[in-house]
């Protein structure tokens, strides 16, 4: 059997578009930056997902995104509109260019590994 661990600790770029509602964030930043650059941006704005501010965006996202907002405005997957990936073939894919299958798949769906999450696009709420 052969793994591979990889370190994205530097894939941690956040980009908040409050005009647009939509929020760019690598795969390594953590829920915590994320909430920082958030509110920075904006007070009204949010996005749900996990209470604990050390928890690595890209793992949470792709696990489905549980946490104390989902009752009101649904798990963090829903609100994921894009995402980029590379693939076994090292070919970089977006949501346009990977297809709704593996779209579903990555956003807790599938239960497995089908490639390496590079960045999700989220809405806010």
């Amino acid at each position: 059997m052969r793994f591979a661990v990889l370190d994205i600790n530097n894939l941690s770029s956040i980009t908040v578009d409050v005009s647009g509602k939509k929020a760019w964030v690598q795969a390594g930043a953590t829920l915590g930056e994320l909430y920082t650059k958030i509110c920075e941006a904006s007070k009204p704005l949010a996005f749900p997902a996990g209470v604990c501010p050390t928890l690595g965006a890209g793992g949470h996202i792709s696990g489905g995104g549980y946490g104390n907002l989902m009752r009101k405005y649904g798990i963090s997957v829903d609100h994921v509109v894009d995402a980029q990936l590379v693939d076994v073939n090292g070919k970089i894919l977006n949501r346009a260019s990977m297809g709704e299958d593996l779209f579903w798949a990555i956003r807790g769906g599938g239960g497995a590994s089908f490639g390496v999450i590079l960045s999700w696009t989220i809405n806010q709420k």
